[in-house]
């Protein structure tokens, strides 16, 4: 199997996953229903799906680099005023990271991006009616030591006030 195929694959088998996580906290287990919310464009169903996502490729990054200290998620985008719309938490956009890292490398980029690709593509499989190209993006932001000690860049988010990153993975040994 090439490492495009065993990539797409590890995405598909992420996202199955992630469905199954998504029906046991909305329905009961039933992934069908879950997939069929999903499919109706309900982005709170959707925010678990993205959940359940996060917690995996934190979980991958963190295998296959061992410079992965821990791994957050958070939201990118400011959740809109709830208007009584339908469907509510119509704010779903793609997944953000945050990578603490011992050292910043151009291997864990690389590996996010191709992640990013194939979960794209597979979670476009689901077919939701209301997506937007930016409910798809996988964003995977390094910060080290350094970033952290000085609240540089995205590392400011960690001990921020009013946004705080939550932790999806963690290395044992920390």
């Amino acid at each position: 199997m090439s490492a495009v195929q065993e990539h797409h694959a590890l995405a598909d088998h992420m996202v199955q996953s992630a469905i199954a996580f998504c029906a046991r906290r909305t329905f009961g287990g039933d992934a069908g229903r879950a997939v069929q919310a999903l499919r109706q464009g309900r982005c709170d169903v959707c925010d678990y799906l993205r959940y359940g996502l996060a917690k995996q490729v934190g979980d991958y990054l963190g295998r296959m680099d061992h410079n992965v200290k821990s791994v957050y998620v958070f939201d990118s985008e400011p959740a809109p005023i709830d208007d009584g719309a339908e469907h509510a938490g119509a704010h779903s956009s793609g997944i953000s990271l945050i990578a603490w890292v011992d050292r910043k490398t151009a291997a864990l980029g690389a590996l996010a991006s191709a992640l990013e690709t194939h979960l794209s593509a597979s979670r476009r499989a689901i077919g939701c009616a209301n997506a937007a190209p930016a409910c798809y993006f996988l964003d995977v932001h390094m910060v080290d030591d350094a970033d952290v000690r000085d609240q540089r860049g995205y590392a400011a988010l960690l001990g921020g006030l009013h946004t705080r990153p939550m932790q999806v993975w963690s290395r044992a040994d920390n």
